[in-house]
């Protein structure tokens, strides 16, 4: 049975693990979260965002393929009761470094060009995740045109 949000908080914030354990964790789920947002956005996830969304989780963080099913899940399920965006992007802004937020956008525009259309409401919704982790314009811009490509 799928665990909640707040039974995987929980159970992180009460593990026998190191600190930097738990904040990775988090990390995966806040990012996961942004990525399944941005598959949304246009209304429906392409079979194509989908995959993209598991390879950038693949390829970013130290997971394996069934704990990735398990964060698509519950970021499936947080995205279907949050209300905002902040507190996910709070803890990225918190956590990460500039260059790493400006790979969270990259990587969103990844997933916003895997189905080889990109939606308005992608777009939109890239640069207000983007003014969330106060990445500039410029990096903005740039991550956009590196990741079309």
């Amino acid at each position: 049975m799928l665990r909640t949000i707040r039974v995987y908080f929980e159970e992180l914030l009460t593990a026998e693990t190191d600190s930097g354990q738990h904040q990775h964790r988090t990390l995966e789920l806040a990012t996961a979260v942004l990525m399944i947002e941005i598959s949304l956005a246009d209304d429906h996830i392409d079979a194509r965002e989908r995959e993209a969304i598991r390879q950038q989780l693949m390829d970013n963080f130290d997971v394996d393929e069934s704990e990735i099913d398990e964060l698509i899940a519950m970021a499936e399920k947080e995205v279907d009761h949050s209300v905002s965006l902040y507190e996910f992007t709070r803890l990225l802004n918190d956590t990460l470094t500039m260059e790493e937020r400006i790979e969270v956008i990259r990587n969103l525009w990844r997933i916003a060009y895997a189905d080889s259309v990109l939606d308005k409401y992608e777009e939109y919704f890239i640069r207000k995740v983007a003014d969330l982790l106060y990445v500039s314009h410029a990096d903005y811009i740039k991550s956009k045109l590196d990741s079309a490509n």
